[in-house]
Protein backbone atom coordinates (compact mmCIF):
# COMPACT_ATOMS: atom_id res chain seq x y z
CA UNK A 1 0.00 0.00 0.00
CA UNK A 2 1.61 3.67 -1.02
CA UNK A 3 2.07 5.50 1.92
CA UNK A 4 0.20 9.07 2.12
CA UNK A 5 2.71 11.70 2.63
CA UNK A 6 1.41 14.62 5.84
CA UNK A 7 2.11 17.83 5.16
CA UNK A 8 2.40 18.22 8.98
CA UNK A 9 5.49 15.69 9.05
CA UNK A 10 7.54 17.03 6.44
CA UNK A 11 6.77 20.51 8.01
CA UNK A 12 7.95 19.81 10.97
CA UNK A 13 11.04 17.68 9.79
CA UNK A 14 11.93 21.18 8.02
CA UNK A 15 10.87 23.43 10.89
CA UNK A 16 12.59 20.60 13.24
CA UNK A 17 16.40 21.36 10.75
CA UNK A 18 15.61 25.28 10.88
CA UNK A 19 15.22 24.78 14.94
CA UNK A 20 18.52 22.75 15.47
CA UNK A 21 20.16 24.72 13.22
CA UNK A 22 19.26 28.25 15.40
CA UNK A 23 18.30 29.57 11.71
CA UNK A 24 15.06 32.14 11.65
CA UNK A 25 12.50 31.36 8.91
CA UNK A 26 13.39 35.02 7.30
CA UNK A 27 17.14 33.09 6.22
CA UNK A 28 15.56 29.95 5.27
CA UNK A 29 13.15 31.89 3.18
CA UNK A 30 15.99 34.00 1.70
CA UNK A 31 18.00 31.21 0.97
CA UNK A 32 15.02 29.21 -1.07
CA UNK A 33 13.47 32.43 -2.53
CA UNK A 34 10.53 32.57 -1.04
CA UNK A 35 8.07 34.83 1.33
CA UNK A 36 8.37 34.18 4.75
CA UNK A 37 4.83 33.43 4.77
CA UNK A 38 5.30 31.03 2.38
CA UNK A 39 7.90 29.44 3.96
CA UNK A 40 5.68 29.49 7.49
CA UNK A 41 3.20 28.08 5.58
CA UNK A 42 5.16 24.65 4.49
CA UNK A 43 6.46 24.58 8.46
CA UNK A 44 3.04 24.60 9.42
CA UNK A 45 2.35 21.83 7.24
CA UNK A 46 -0.49 23.78 5.80
CA UNK A 47 1.01 23.29 2.22
CA UNK A 48 3.66 20.84 0.17
CA UNK A 49 6.78 22.59 -0.41
CA UNK A 50 7.51 22.36 -4.12
CA UNK A 51 10.52 19.86 -5.15
CA UNK A 52 12.96 23.23 -6.01
CA UNK A 53 12.33 23.83 -2.35
CA UNK A 54 13.05 20.47 -1.34
CA UNK A 55 16.18 19.86 -3.38
CA UNK A 56 17.09 23.86 -1.85
CA UNK A 57 16.60 22.45 1.47
CA UNK A 58 18.06 18.93 1.03
CA UNK A 59 21.66 20.43 -0.11
CA UNK A 60 21.39 23.17 2.71
CA UNK A 61 20.96 20.90 5.56
CA UNK A 62 23.14 18.06 3.90
CA UNK A 63 20.19 15.77 4.09
CA UNK A 64 18.70 13.67 1.37
CA UNK A 65 15.25 14.41 -0.64
CA UNK A 66 13.76 11.26 0.77
CA UNK A 67 14.62 12.23 4.52
CA UNK A 68 12.66 15.42 3.85
CA UNK A 69 9.92 13.47 2.49
CA UNK A 70 9.63 10.20 4.49
CA UNK A 71 11.87 10.97 7.74
CA UNK A 72 13.99 8.05 7.03
CA UNK A 73 17.03 7.21 4.76
CA UNK A 74 17.36 5.14 2.05
CA UNK A 75 19.29 2.01 2.68
CA UNK A 76 22.07 1.80 0.40
CA UNK A 77 23.14 -2.05 0.27
CA UNK A 78 27.03 -3.48 -0.32
CA UNK A 79 26.20 -4.15 -3.96
CA UNK A 80 26.10 -0.77 -4.87
CA UNK A 81 29.29 0.58 -3.22
CA UNK A 82 30.80 -1.88 -4.79
CA UNK A 83 29.49 -0.93 -8.29
CA UNK A 84 30.08 2.60 -7.42
CA UNK A 85 33.58 1.60 -6.47
CA UNK A 86 34.03 -0.09 -9.65
CA UNK A 87 32.47 2.40 -11.58
CA UNK A 88 35.39 5.28 -10.15
CA UNK A 89 37.80 2.93 -10.61
CA UNK A 90 37.13 2.44 -14.42
CA UNK A 91 36.75 6.21 -14.80
CA UNK A 92 40.05 7.09 -13.22
CA UNK A 93 41.39 4.39 -15.82
CA UNK A 94 39.96 6.46 -18.58
CA UNK A 95 40.62 9.97 -17.08
CA UNK A 96 44.58 8.20 -16.99
CA UNK A 97 44.33 6.77 -20.49
CA UNK A 98 42.94 10.28 -22.14
CA UNK A 99 45.41 12.31 -20.48
CA UNK A 100 48.24 10.57 -21.50
CA UNK A 101 46.68 10.43 -25.16
CA UNK A 102 46.80 14.29 -24.35
CA UNK A 103 50.13 15.15 -23.83
CA UNK A 104 50.76 12.54 -26.84
CA UNK A 105 48.82 14.77 -28.53
CA UNK A 106 50.37 18.09 -27.18
CA UNK A 107 53.46 16.65 -28.62
CA UNK A 108 52.64 15.82 -31.66
CA UNK A 109 51.32 19.74 -32.23
CA UNK A 110 54.94 20.72 -30.78
CA UNK A 111 56.59 18.71 -33.39
CA UNK A 112 54.28 20.32 -35.96
CA UNK A 113 55.12 23.46 -35.06
CA UNK A 114 59.08 23.56 -35.46
CA UNK A 115 58.32 22.06 -38.74
CA UNK A 116 56.30 24.50 -39.48
CA UNK A 117 58.42 27.23 -38.20
CA UNK A 118 61.71 25.65 -40.44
Amino acid sequence: MQEILSKKDIGERIKDLRAKNGLSQSLIAEVLQLSRSNYSQIELGNQYPSFHTLHKLARYYGKTYHWLIHGIEEEQSEESFSNANQIIRELESTLKQFSATVDKLAEELGLLKEKALK
